[in-house]
């Protein structure tokens, strides 16, 4: 036969008396571990089990929902054949590292090439 809960309420209940003499909850927590010899944490934990299955309100903030995420096939082979490819090898991330080094040299070139055509512009 389980154990009738008494800590979890009795936590619970000196909580609340302490934040309606004007403490905030932290330093609630904080003066019942004091006087149970406990942990605040598992004070806060007590505080908090006991809030939730009573239905009390604890004023968080309450979360918005968050979108549904979907994936977006890329064009090309179909998904069977995605999973089956093999991973990527240190040859192949090499020539991506050299692609990308090349489109930021090209890049780089563009930028100069334009900020040389704005100064003989202003002049």
């Amino acid at each position: 036969m389980p154990r009738t809960a008494t800590i979890g309420p009795a936590v619970y209940q000196r909580v609340n008396e302490l934040t309606t003499e004007g403490k905030n909850r932290t330093e609630a927590f904080q003066a019942v571990a004091e006087e149970r010899s406990m942990n605040p944490g598992t004070v806060a934990a007590n505080y908090y089990r006991v809030a939730r299955s009573t239905g009390a309100s604890t004023r968080r903030p309450k979360t918005r929902a968050r979108k549904a995420t979907t994936t977006t096939r890329k064009p090309g082979a179909p998904a069977k054949a995605r999973a089956a490819a093999p991973a990527k090898s240190d040859t192949d991330l090499a020539r991506l590292a050299d692609q990308i080094g090349d489109l930021v040299q090209q890049l780089v070139r563009t930028v100069e090439e334009r900020d040389r055509r704005i100064r003989e512009v202003l002049g």
